[in-house]
């Protein structure tokens, strides 16, 4: 019956692909399966009893192999699934998980060890292969973090730094205008832009802008813009035309790329003399004037719904010029319909009374601290932590009219 058994058993090992191998206390081979020495190439048990690890691997291995064997035979207790790699005297380099328990006799006296080796060689070599991809995605991605920081070092730089004071010459305390702005872009990198340009020495042109988009595309656009708007300051004077003439150009810059783009904006001329306003809109939210006189928030434009047509949609798009007008004490603010996209059901348009009343509840704020307090509002409203959209807020303090 013993035979039987030993025989089954030997049956059992050598069918099974994993290397199984009994050893004596000191470590050497006692019993192998088929596996292993397969694995080392010897046909004939002869040839690898009596042996231990120091005669098939190299030192660096077969000396952890046995002071493992050594802790398994003090301790009594298994080392399961343990990774080993193999340095074998031949030059090849194996990977296995390995597995050592204790060698019992009849009486429970340790007498050596049982280990099972399974190669794992083809599965490591794939686990460091994804494991060097891996890195070189994060080197990547580590670069492409540092070219957009530095792309919204420049973008930010774009922006106005400081703003011209009315009449020339005035100080910041004295100036007819003051101004604050906030931008916020949803990523890195935004295609919102605004720019305030001194038309004359009594008269401030305000730009806003929004590209279709955000992210690297949309914040090239507003690169673009900023140079465009330096060769168009002899129009900076005629709302209107000052829109015509961007739009031809931006037609032109947009007109052979594969994909559609637009630019939606407003641009504006105060004169600071009389209070007068005109402006040209080109499919983008009509500013809010905000009467502190009298107590009342409107939008500014005849014509509350956006227009139609947006920068370099059609190379022949006219844009009327609007008139209106401001009195001292009163703000005019400017944004981007990322103030208005909230989500989930909370999307206001500029006409909404619950918009302007987002505003009204900050008005009597200035400058900055408005700015920040309808930023406050709007996510207060739409329950959220952050906007889905490029943000840019722009305000226009008539602090008083030289004309007066």
């Amino acid at each position: 019956m013993a035979q039987i058994d030993h025989h089954l058993l030997m049956a059992l090992m050598d069918s099974i692909p994993d290397r199984i191998y009994f050893k004596d206390r000191e470590g050497h081979f006692i019993s192998v399966n088929r596996a292993l020495k397969d694995f080392h190439n010897i046909t004939e048990d002869s040839a690898i009893i009596g042996l231990t690890d120091f005669d098939l691997f190299l030192p660096e291995h077969a000396e952890e192999a046995f002071a493992d064997e050594q802790q398994v035979l003090a301790t009594g207790i298994p080392i399961v699934g343990k990774l080993e790699r193999e340095n074998m005297q031949d030059g090849r380099v194996t990977w296995a998980s390995t597995t050592k328990v204790p060698l019992r006799d009849g009486q429970g006296n340790i007498i050596g060890t049982c280990g099972i080796s399974r190669d794992v060689t083809e599965e490591h070599q794939k686990a460091e292969q994804l494991s060097e991809y891996t890195q070189a995605l994060a080197d990547k991605q580590e670069q492409m973090d540092k070219e957009l920081a530095l792309a919204r070092e420049v973008q930010q730089a774009l922006l106005p730094q400081s703003y011209p004071a009315f009449p020339r010459g005035a100080s910041a305390t004295t100036s007819a205008l003051s101004f604050s702005h906030r931008y916020l872009p949803e990523g890195r990198v935004g295609g919102d832009f605004f720019t305030v340009i001194q038309v004359s020495d009594t008269q401030a042109g305000v730009l806003i802008c929004d590209v279709m988009g955000h992210g690297v595309h949309a914040a090239l656009v507003t690169a673009v813009q900023r140079v465009l708007v330096e060769e168009l300051q002899i129009y900076s004077g005629e709302p209107g035309i000052f829109l015509g003439e961007l739009n031809r150009r931006l037609h032109h810059f947009f007109e052979p790329l594969s994909t559609s783009m637009f630019v939606t904006a407003l641009y504006l001329v105060i004169d600071t003399l009389t209070g007068a306003v005109r402006l040209a809109n080109a499919g983008h939210p009509h500013p809010v004037h905000i009467c502190r006189e009298q107590h009342q928030v409107r939008t500014m434009g005849s014509d509350p719904e956006w227009p139609p047509f947006a920068l370099g949609v059609s190379k022949d798009s006219v844009y009327p010029t609007e008139e209106d007008s401001v009195k001292a004490g009163d703000l005019l603010l400017l944004y981007t319909d990322g103030l208005c996209d909230l989500g989930e059901g909370k999307d206001l348009t500029p006409d909404d009374p619950r918009f302007l009343s987002l505003i009204e509840t900050c008005s009597r704020q200035k400058g900055e601290a408005f700015l920040e307090g309808l930023l406050a509002q709007a996510l207060e409203f739409a329950g959220s932590e952050h906007f889905l959209d490029d943000v840019c807020l722009v305000g226009i303090e008539v602090e008083r009219l030289i004309g007066s």
